[in-house]
């Protein structure tokens, strides 16, 4: 297959770029210095593609992967839009996008977790969440994920951390957790991301989300 690189979309250690076939389609490729990880990221490929949850793959060789390319919005753009603007409205429907294509991955992707939650890593396209990149999915306990996701939400909203409540308290419904089922992995993952100096301080403001009479605000 001929190509012409548009532009490189990916700095990590597996280089990732856009380009156009010869019929002038839009592709993603992806070259691996890891072989296990392209084997499995081709797997999860796969099987997601086909309940139409990620992008098809065109073409394989020993170390690369070209597959289709998703023209849509990022998951951290529409995020930080509607945290901006506190659209509850958005970030309840973002929650449940993303959450349907979160339980789509676990039912499929058997007993594997994504491990590195980023925003970045999803499209939003027609109301669907498109998971996009799968280097650092390994075996573990979905509540992991979760606390993840609730930390990315944190460390990465547009203002105070309360404007991505409803955001996070719609993703907790959605499976069945309250935030003290999950704030010692919080912990963990703000630790690990650095990004905040008072953590005790958030995680106390996180378990506000527990508090019944806070409902009216967080959901609708």
């Amino acid at each position: 297959m001929n190509l012409q690189i548009i532009k490189q979309l990916s700095r990590t250690s597996n280089k990732v770029c856009l380009a156009k076939n010869d019929k002038g389609m839009s592709v993603v490729v992806k070259k691996y210095q890891d072989i296990n990880t392209l084997s499995i990221e081709t797997t999860i490929l796969n099987q997601l593609s086909v309940s139409g949850y990620a992008p098809k793959i065109i073409e394989m060789g020993e170390d690369f992967i070209i597959y289709e390319y998703i023209e849509g919005d990022l998951l951290k753009d529409k995020f930080l839009l509607y945290t901006m603007s506190d659209n509850i409205d958005g970030l309840v429907r973002l929650a449940n996008e993303l959450s349907i294509f979160l339980q789509i991955f676990y039912t499929l992707a058997d007993n594997y977790i994504l491990k590195d939650i980023s925003f970045d890593n999803f499209i939003i396209k027609d109301g669907r969440c498109y998971g996009i990149d799968y280097d650092s999915v390994e075996e573990g306990m979905q509540y992991t994920d979760i606390a993840g996701v609730i930390a990315y939400a944190v460390t990465n909203c547009a203002g105070s951390i309360y404007s991505a409540f409803p955001f996070i308290k719609r993703i907790l419904v959605n499976f069945r957790y309250q935030m003290i089922d999950v704030i010692n992995e919080v912990r963990v993952c703000l630790n690990n991301s650095k990004k905040i100096i008072n953590i005790d301080s958030v995680l106390n403001d996180l378990l506000m989300i527990d508090d019944k009479k806070n409902e009216k605000f967080l959901q609708k």
